[in-house]
């Protein structure tokens, strides 16, 4: 058993608690396989998790979205499940701090923590004179390990991007004069990709290069695999020098009495250490996560453009599975199915993600994936979800559907349309200006906490543009840190009612931030849904609804059918209207 070798590691190094987390030198939300040494070590598949080994001890944390799943997959690794979120459940740092001895020694990748992840640990064992060691225990234990992605990188043309790279190297060096700083270090992926408006194949579902960027007053350095990128190479060398990826840490050495702005989420405690002892360092979110929040107006009119025919390939892929609903059609048959349909897009490069296809009570579980060998058949009758999304060179798409079968139960019904009324809730929401996302939150949940129900997720998540299918800073969502909702942002609206053993339920569309008007006591925002896919009229109790919310629904499947109507002809526009009928 892999934990056994561990510990042998952990006791040769006389170390005391070894940490693994879910993460790569970058930070990264999804990762590439090589850097998969959570799930190397515990067995668990989902992408937030971190595991934590003592001397006689195992756990592994994870949150709400993925309980059942995670159970499921560490029983045979020996680890335990911590439940992070729930009452009474310690976080992995708490509980480290509260259960390592006087003297005792922590082990971890510092590779793998932010700067701000590093400083909350070292804050917490403060007190305990616990030391820190910088050690690599995984590296002799995965004997088959992952190769590095080897795909060629490509740059975004500016008529999807809106913006050249010089014109947001300009942007960006022009806020760091603002912040009396002369350079910057990042290693975030995407903002890496947005800045240069490069792409890579590294991350499955998420176009990115593994690389390292330092913009100066004079100059920009890319630290990448050259041989990625040697199809661009003349091109890039016109705006910044290129670099060896492995040339990177004894490159940040070179630099003495700078004036450096450092992003302490997202640089590794690595990057930190190489720097902060000659240099000065001004602490701040990448310049860039707020610029790329904001889609300019190439980017605005690329996306809604990319949401109709997104909706077009779903709405083929729903009536496909309606018409064979009785085919016994397994969920990774399915899966693939609307992958396939996606792909006929001339503009299509990716998913955004691995599909999600869960028929009945696999639903419940939040991320589940169905496999070829595991997949349940979809059957003519209850509920089936389907989350799923492309990547396009025109953006970045992401939307869910929950789709009536057959015959429902009451609950079944009950569940969908409270859902439904969370959904429509935040939807036709109205704000003031400046309004914090973690504000928002409530909008959503509010019908569902008057029958005292709650998804133990977030409600929303921003969006990057030919990028990663979640991006910040800002999300709707009951934690903080809290971020001011601006024109320009796109953000996702996907409540849920999840049962485990019963059924699991999410409506998800795609939201931008947009004027509504200005009155004497301010300027009001509201979102506008680009997104487009009916919603399943045949799981609504319309008497849960009120008036306003009948209202909103008949408005959107008007737009719905007017947006997608154009791509259809015969039986499947016919299904169209009554799919959209009004209520």
């Amino acid at each position: 058993m892999i934990l056994n070798k561990i510990r042998n590691l952990i006791e040769e190094n006389k170390i005391d608690f070894y940490l693994v987390p879910s993460k790569d030198p970058h930070g990264s939300e999804y990762l590439p396989d090589y850097y998969k040494e959570r799930e190397f070590l515990t067995g668990f598949t989902g992408s937030q998790g971190t595991a934590v080994v003592t001397r006689d001890e195992a756990f592994l944390w994870t949150d709400g979205r993925y309980y059942i799943q995670a159970a499921r997959e560490i029983k045979d690794f020996g680890f335990e499940l911590k439940k992070q979120g729930q009452a009474g459940v310690l976080n992995y740092d708490e509980w480290i701090a509260e259960n390592i001895k006087e003297g005792m020694t922590l082990g971890l990748n510092a590779e793998y923590f932010s700067h701000q992840e590093f400083s909350s640990i070292s804050k917490k064992l403060q007190n305990k004179n616990i030391k820190i060691l910088d050690i690599d225990l995984i590296k002799d234990l995965w004997e088959d390990r992952y190769d590095f992605p080897s795909d060629d990188a490509f740059l975004l043309d500016v008529k999807f991007a809106g913006k050249s790279c010089q014109d947001k190297i300009s942007e960006i060096r022009e806020i760091l004069k603002n912040k009396n700083a002369k350079m910057t270090v990042v290693s975030s992926l995407v903002d890496i990709g947005w800045t240069l408006n490069l792409r890579g194949m590294d991350i499955k579902d998420t176009p990115v290069l593994i690389s390292f960027m330092i913009i100066e007053e004079g100059k920009v350095i890319l630290f990448t695999d050259r041989s990625k990128i040697k199809n661009i190479e003349e091109k890039l060398s016109k705006v910044l020098e290129i670099k060896d990826y492995s040339e990177f840490y004894e490159y940040l050495k070179t630099y003495n009495g700078e004036k450096i702005y450092l992003d302490p989420a997202s640089i590794n405690e690595r990057i930190y250490k190489g720097l902060c002892d000659k240099n000065e360092i001004f602490f701040g979110r990448n310049i860039s996560e707020d610029l790329k929040a904001i889609k300019n107006d190439v980017e605005i009119k690329n996306l809604e453009d990319t949401y109709v025919r997104d909706g077009v390939a779903l709405f083929k892929f729903i009536y496909w599975l309606k018409q064979n609903a009785k085919n016994k059609i397994g969920e990774y048959e399915a899966a693939m199915k609307l992958d396939g349909l996606r792909g006929e897009d001339p503009l299509y490069i990716s998913n955004s993600f691995d599909t999600i296809s869960a028929y009945g009570p696999n639903a419940a579980m939040m991320h589940y994936h169905a496999t070829k060998e595991s997949q349940a058949i979809i059957e003519d009758k209850g509920l089936y979800l389907v989350d799923s999304g492309g990547q396009y060179y025109s953006g970045t798409t992401d939307i869910t559907r929950t789709i009536a079968m057959g015959d429902l139960s009451e609950e079944e019904v009950r569940d969908y349309t409270l859902t439904l009324k969370s959904h429509i809730n935040l939807m036709d929401a109205v704000f003031l200006k400046g309004t914090y996302d973690l504000a928002l939150d409530g909008i959503a949940r509010y019908a569902l906490w008057q029958e005292r129900m709650d998804y133990k997720c977030g409600t929303g998540h921003g969006i990057g543009f030919v990028l990663s299918v979640h991006e910040g800073p800002h999300r709707i969502s009951p934690r903080d840190p809290a971020v001011r909702m601006e024109e320009g942002m796109i953000v996702s609206n996907e409540p849920g009612v999840y049962k485990e053993g019963k059924h699991g339920i999410r409506i998800e569309n795609i939201m931008r931030v947009v004027y509504d008007c200005q009155t004497v006591d301010s300027i009001f925002n509201k979102f506008k849904t680009i997104s487009f896919c009916p919603f399943e009229l045949d799981a609504i109790d319309v008497s849960l609804l009120t008036k306003r919310q009948v209202e909103v629904l008949n408005s959107y499947h008007k737009e719905v059918f007017e947006k997608l109507s154009p791509y259809f002809e015969g039986e499947i526009l016919e299904y169209l209207k009554e799919a959209t009928r009004e209520v």
